[in-house]
C-alpha cells in the first residue's frame, strides 16, 4: 500500500547520531541551475538510503521528488541513484546507513533529470 495514502506510523525510536544527507535538487520549471540541499534526519532502526528519502519526504520536505516505490529486494532498480562524490551507482533500498553517516545523493543520470532525483528511463 502506498505510504502517501497510509503513512507509516512513527513508532521507531532514534537509536543513534542523525544522518546528514546532501540531496540534488532541480525543478526545471523553477530553477535555472541544480543545487544541493542538506537535511539532518534522525537515525532509526535498519535505515537505508531509500528509507532516508521516505523519512525526508514524509516528515521534513514533501517537495522532494524521487520514485517512491520499490520492490524491496533490490531487483527492480527504480530506486537507483548515484551516491557520494565519485557517483557510485547503487540501488538505494539495498544500502544500509550507519548512525552519524553523511551521504550525498545524486540522480542516476544527471542529463535526464525530470525533477530532483526522478530521471527519464
Amino acid at each position: 500500500m502506498s505510504h502517501i495514502l497510509h503513512p507509516t506510523p512513527r513508532n521507531f525510536h532514534e537509536i543513534g547520531e542523525p544522518i546528514t544527507a546532501e540531496i540534488f535538487r532541480f525543478d526545471p520549471t523553477k530553477d535555472s541551475q541544480p543545487r544541493m540541499q542538506t537535511y539532518v534526519v534522525p537515525y532509526t532502526h535498519r535505515m537505508s538510503i531509500f528509507t532516508l528519502l521516505r523519512e525526508i519526504y514524509e516528515n521534513i520536505d514533501p517537495t522532494l521528488a524521487f520514485r517512491n516505490q520499490q520492490c524491496g529486494r533490490g531487483i527492480c532498480g527504480t530506486c537507483r541513484f548515484q551516491i557520494g562524490v565519485i557517483g557510485k551507482s547503487v540501488k538505494s533500498c539495498t544500502v544500509p546507513l550507519e548512525p552519524g553517516a553523511h551521504v550525498i545523493i545524486m540522480p542516476f543520470k544527471k542529463e535526464k533529470v525530470i525533477r530532483d532525483l526522478v530521471i527519464e528511463f
